[in-house]
């Protein structure tokens, strides 16, 4: 397959999907990691009820995780705060109309822009780093960390496994998809990453053409996708 990967589930890459599309880019889909409930599931349903003055959420999959616990809980009223559109539209999506939105993409953005601190509950991945927490506290806020959903490697087809292998241009959007990447192929292609965490991933996994956006978004991200399938002198 002279072409794009895309490694994330259909449905999170549409957006994605089409703008290569519309830059005439062909593009196969293998979605390398799969999202189940973490150690502390079971908690965030109890735990939203418990006053907080934020709910801070860093990712659809977490927003997706913490609407089925809202659910579970009978819709309490929340302060939510997301990390970028495409968070806070997943939010949305759940009925969870986002009460702040950071400026950027990225966890440290929301650390240091979040106002009013106060008691605050961040529902995440059990991978996640500890730099947004401890930017949290340091401006004050009393954060409670609950690891709702775990990320895993996919169970891949032979013939997912040899879509990677045949790959131009690799594209990736997580520090696990890189890892599930390097543990299924030997193949290292050029790399668009959605953002710097997950090329700094992708360098140390030995991928050794990364790019990524300089500014955040769905766009930037295939913008750099058609860059480097340029490069490989497939489009004029």
């Amino acid at each position: 397959m002279e072409g794009v990967v895309l490694t994330r589930s259909p449905e999170k890459d549409r957006e994605l999907a089409r703008l290569l599309d519309a830059f005439g880019v062909p593009h196969a889909s293998v979605p390398l990691v799969e999202h189940a409930p973490g150690p502390d599931f079971p908690a965030l349903a109890g735990a939203l009820g418990e006053g907080w003055s934020w709910v801070a959420v860093t990712s659809p999959t977490a927003a997706r995780f913490l609407a089925r616990a809202w659910e579970t809980a009978g819709r309490p009223p929340l302060r939510v705060a997301a990390l970028g559109g495409g968070t806070a539209r997943a939010l949305e999506r759940a009925g969870l109309e986002p009460n702040f939105t950071a400026p950027e993409a990225y966890g440290r953005a929301l650390a240091e822009s979040l106002p009013e601190p106060g008691p605050l509950l961040w529902p995440t991945s059990s991978r996640a780093g500890k730099e947004l927490g401890r930017i949290l506290e340091a401006r004050g806020f009393r954060v409670r960390r609950l690891d709702a959903y775990t990320t895993r490697p996919r169970a891949l087809a032979p013939e997912e496994v040899a879509r990677l292998e045949a790959a131009a241009v690799a594209a990736l959007a997580s520090p696990s998809a890189v890892a599930a990447w390097a543990r299924a192929t030997a193949a290292r292609p050029p790399l668009a990453a959605i953002g710097r965490v997950t090329a700094e991933a992708a360098r140390a996994a030995g991928f050794a053409r990364v790019v990524w956006p300089r500014q955040p978004g769905v766009r930037g991200w295939a913008e750099r996708i058609r860059d480097l399938y340029e490069e490989k002198g497939h489009l004029p």
